[in-house]
């Protein structure tokens, strides 16, 4: 896929992986470690300092877990953690010196009422040991219940219908006339195999994506209507593709956050100007839904030690009808190509802004997966989702953004991204056309801190349908 290859080329991250026809699915950086641990016996690794080393451990299934200083009990010096149905818990480590010593660590996990501690053990050190081994790569085998989306062949992905392609699970097809560089992000989506993983949502009620919040928040580029025009139902679903970006940070106890994403609308504007007399107080016409990734790093420093921490989940976020929601098992990490479309319609059926849903799909090519949310925009009454009480998505804007999201309603530091890559970046149409970030009505929006003048991060145009995001400073 061009796009990708000029990603590779640009960004530094390496050859982009080959994806597995067997799905015998590994770290993108061969850095995890699939490794069991248990109360009694903590898990005892060597990382190398100065690297960014990856680390799965096992912890209880379907768990909301903390990490933090073996024996500090201060609370507000933790780094949550999220466990995939299997129990495996992932995230990054990257010493700041060498030391022949080792740093504990406990890991603090809970699950359907049920409380344990793991213990991890870590020597920044570059020779690992017999009994502190560097950690190695993780080996994923799908299960004989695992659904398994088989590979297309070109002539099929060009003859299905829309329909049939939604039904399948695959991916909504991009126009490859109108746009030829999704249309081979789709392709390349839907040419290899790629296994389900169950979309579990978990809500990270601490952390929020933001509506509209005009050079504060968000960076990107966002599509409108057109200026002194009333607002009419313009886009039903929004694409785009992206490397996960490594973050670090550069200076001790210091949490960042980022969030990559596309959506639609969000742009409280509208209203009351335009909303439905008394509409404008019940948040129905606030709306925002959205998909993206989330890189967060937390530095831990005392004693000799100093350590940097970081997550990579993905997540989608329905405002005003949930908070953010992290898809566990999705096993995302620095480096990754995801591809990810958001929209509204109905299952098995195309995108339209009357549909009952509010659905993503989000797709690591990189580890060969992908979750499918659908989201009821009403009541879900005898498990069938209904109009009663439905929020709807207007579609009057769609959206390609970099953010900073909020923390216990304030607004965090930005993660220090340095660059990152937005491609393939189309909204649909509810004529039915597709148009890219960068067409009529477009609005670039840089993020400032009003409050010290720092500019945080820019976007840019690198070609029609490609945004190159600058990191500039956290705060």
């Amino acid at each position: 896929m061009r796009s990708y290859g000029k990603c590779v080329k640009l960004i530094g991250y390496g050859a982009c992986v080959a994806l597995i026809g067997s799905l015998l699915i590994g770290s993108a950086q061969g850095l995890a470690q699939n490794a069991e641990s248990s109360p009694n016996e903590p898990l005892r690794l060597t990382v190398a300092p100065h690297t960014s080393s990856r680390i799965a451990m096992h912890t209880l299934p379907k768990a909301v877990c903390v990490l933090h200083v073996d024996g500090d009990s201060d609370t507000s010096r933790s780094f949550k953690l999220f466990s995939d149905d299997e129990g495996m818990l992932r995230f990054n480590v990257n010493p700041r010196e060498e030391s022949d010593e080792v740093a504990a660590f406990a890991v603090d996990c809970t699950s359907d009422g049920e409380s344990r501690t793991f213990g991890l053990e870590l020597r920044p050190n570059h020779t690992p040991s017999l009994d502190l081994p560097a950690p190695q790569a993780e080996i994923r085998t799908p299960k004989a219940s695992d659904f398994i989306r088989p590979a297309l062949t070109k002539a099929a992905a060009l003859q299905l219908s829309d329909g049939e392609l939604v039904t399948r699970e695959y991916p909504l097809r991009p126009n490859p006339k109108e746009a030829p560089d999704a249309f081979a992000a789709w392709l390349q989506a839907v040419t290899q195999p790629a296994r389900r993983v169950d979309a579990r949502q978990v809500a990270h009620p601490e952390l929020r994506a933001s509506t509209w919040e005009l050079s504060a928040g968000w960076s990107g580029f966002a599509l409108k209507n057109a200026p002194n025009e009333v607002p009419v139902p313009t886009y039903d679903m929004v694409e785009g593709a992206w490397y996960v970006p490594m973050v670090k940070i550069s200076n001790n106890n210091l949490s960042t956050y980022s969030v990559l994403w596309i959506g639609l609308d969000g742009d409280n504007g509208i209203c009351p100007s335009y909303c439905p007399q008394g509409a404008q107080d019940d948040g129905r016409y606030s709306d925002l839904w959205q998909a993206g990734t989330e890189q967060d790093i937390e530095n831990y420093t005392w004693s000799i030690f100093s350590f940097d921490f970081s997550n990579y989940d993905a997540w989608t976020e329905f405002i005003p009808g949930q908070s953010m929601q992290v898809l566990p098992n999705l096993n995302v990490s620095p480096g990754d190509g995801m591809f990810s479309e958001v929209w509204v319609g109905n299952k098995g059926q195309s995108p339209s802004l009357s549909g009952l849903f509010a659905i993503a799909s989000v797709e690591d090519l990189t580890q060969a997966e992908y979750a499918n949310v659908y989201n009821c925009l009403g009541l879900e009454i005898d498990n069938k989702c209904t109009t009663e009480d439905q929020i709807p998505v207007l579609g009057y804007q769609a959206e390609w953004i970099m953010e900073r999201p909020y923390e216990n309603n304030a607004l965090t530091d930005l993660a220090d991204y340095n660059v990152a890559w937005m491609y393939d970046a189309y909204a649909l149409q509810t004529n039915g056309s597709l148009m890219n970030y960068n067409g009529a009505n477009s609005q670039d929006i840089w993020m400032y801190n009003y409050s010290n003048g720092h500019l945080l991060t820019v976007p840019y145009v690198w070609n029609n349908s490609t945004i190159q995001f600058f990191w500039y400073n956290w705060y």
